[in-house]
């Protein structure tokens, strides 16, 4: 199996740094709640001295008023609303930039480690925007974050590693995450590396393992799209080509002919696919580092580790087997498996109306992701 995280065991070389949008800085906002404070407290206790058979009833309120006082800035914290904006935070080893966008419970997402900005996924959540507070952010090297130093900041761990930086720097102790495709497979380290910190988990097209096998089946179910690969492959040998240019021949390849073949009708999805990706440069050199990092893969032992309850979406017509669905959903101990009928790789914008609705109704009830 060959999908949108693992076509491409034909690439060699690595590094880049690409640059788009501008941002600004966040002032945290937070709306205070009511509670009870001193005044309130020292008139239970007045009261409580008038008659003395309720005194160890109104002992109890003032114990539970104080409790409530000193609690105060916690409760209000955990549910404050965040500024939405475009804004750069500086974390220990570089620079990276996010976006806040809509209202209500936060749900971050884990962005793919294989070469893209924040436009694609955007394009993909936005209307999740109207009922859920979303996080983006540009890995590093992709967007206006910090450019590639070394090779491990193109590394699923450095993409981790960010997105719970920027939850520690948003003062969230716990949140939705979701995750697409490669995003989803990192989801899975994630969530089983840092429990305590996801309240819940959408695993969208991932699954927990890939095998060469797999790999092999994919190619030969696609052997012109294979050949494409391999003079690609040979254009991304070229000393005399720059990184602009193979970013451009790899854009091409997967716009024109690669993507759409994931989902379930290509030659409707196509111009679909191309609208989602307009905005979004692409990185041949994160995509080298991507195969290299993950030639296969195997999480299915950390399933069991995950306590967030966790959403896990398929499509009955993804080249990832509905069967990779099942399998996480019997190993994480809380999911739900749910699969589109007429979605391949792209249920976001196959079966745009059923996406939001699951999402929405796994995430709306009683979430509200706590502060530190």
């Amino acid at each position: 199996m060959l999908s949108a995280f693992q076509a491409f065991d034909l690439f060699q070389h690595s590094r880049t740094q690409l640059h788009c949008g501008s941002v600004t800085r966040l002032q945290h906002q937070s709306d205070p709640l009511p509670g009870f404070g001193d005044n309130y407290a020292s008139t239970l206790w007045r009261n409580a001295m008038l008659t003395s058979r309720h005194v160890t009833l109104l002992s109890i309120l003032i114990i539970f008023s104080a409790c409530s006082a000193e609690n105060e800035p916690e409760r209000a914290s955990s549910q404050k609303a965040l500024e939405n904006g475009s804004f750069i935070t500086e974390l220990s080893d570089g620079k990276i930039h996010y976006e806040v966008h809509g209202a209500g419970p936060v749900l971050m997402v884990l962005p793919n480690s294989w070469g893209i900005n924040i436009a694609p996924l955007r394009a993909f959540y936005r209307p999740l925007e109207s009922k859920l507070t979303v996080v983006y952010f540009d890995p590093r090297g992709m967007g206006t974050s910090e450019p590639v130093r070394v090779d491990a900041d193109m590394s699923t761990a450095a993409v981790r590693h960010d997105f719970d930086a920027i939850r520690q720097h948003l003062g969230l102790a716990r949140v939705n995450a979701i995750g697409w495709s490669n995003g989803a497979m990192n989801l899975v380290l994630l969530a089983s590396e840092k429990p305590e910190t996801l309240e819940k988990a959408v695993f969208l097209h991932g699954t927990a393992s890939f095998s060469d096998d797999e790999n092999k089946a994919f190619a030969q179910e696609h052997p012109e799209l294979m050949k494409a690969f391999f003079a690609l492959n040979q254009d991304l040998k070229q000393t005399s080509l720059t990184d602009e240019q193979k970013n451009e021949r790899l854009r091409g390849l997967w716009l024109g002919e690669y993507l759409s073949i994931l989902t379930a009708d290509p030659e409707a999805a196509r111009p679909k696919v191309a609208e989602v990706f307009k905005d979004c440069p692409f990185s041949w050199r994160h995509l080298l580092h991507s195969q290299q990092e993950w030639p296969t893969f195997d999480a299915r032992d950390r399933l069991s580790r995950i306590t967030a309850p966790s959403l896990v979406l398929a499509g009955a017509k993804d080249s990832i087997p509905v069967a990779k669905a099942e399998e996480m959903q019997r190993g994480i101990r809380n999911a739900k498996l749910v699969v589109f009928r007429n979605s391949g790789h792209f249920a976001p914008i196959e079966e745009p109306a059923a996406f939001q609705n699951e999402v929405l109704s796994w995430l709306e009830s009683n979430q509200s992701p706590t502060s530190d």
